[in-house]
């Protein structure tokens, strides 16, 4: 079994890889802010249904990125919370 310190470095490093992971997760959505913003003036008087659903996809997208991030903050605090208890 491993020790109060050897749990406490492990969570320490699962929140740093966790913390890792959110600044990629924000690099992807920066990316996807970009591509959303392209495509709308791209496709300013348009109204192509293919064009609308590629938008809506992305935006989607975009939306599951924020919740990501959200969920993996929230990991990362209860994480955090267990390792200043033991």
């Amino acid at each position: 079994m491993a020790s109060i310190e050897e749990v406490k470095v492990n969570i320490a490093a699962s929140v740093a890889g966790a913390d890792r992971a959110i600044a990629g997760i924000q690099m992807v959505a920066d990316q996807l802010d970009q591509s959303l913003a392209l495509l709308r003036l791209t496709s300013i008087g348009s109204f192509h249904p293919s064009t609308a659903a590629a938008i809506a996809h992305l935006e989607q997208a975009r939306t599951r990125l924020d919740e990501a991030t959200q969920l993996t903050r929230a990991a990362m605090d209860s994480a955090n919370q267990f390792r200043g208890m033991i």
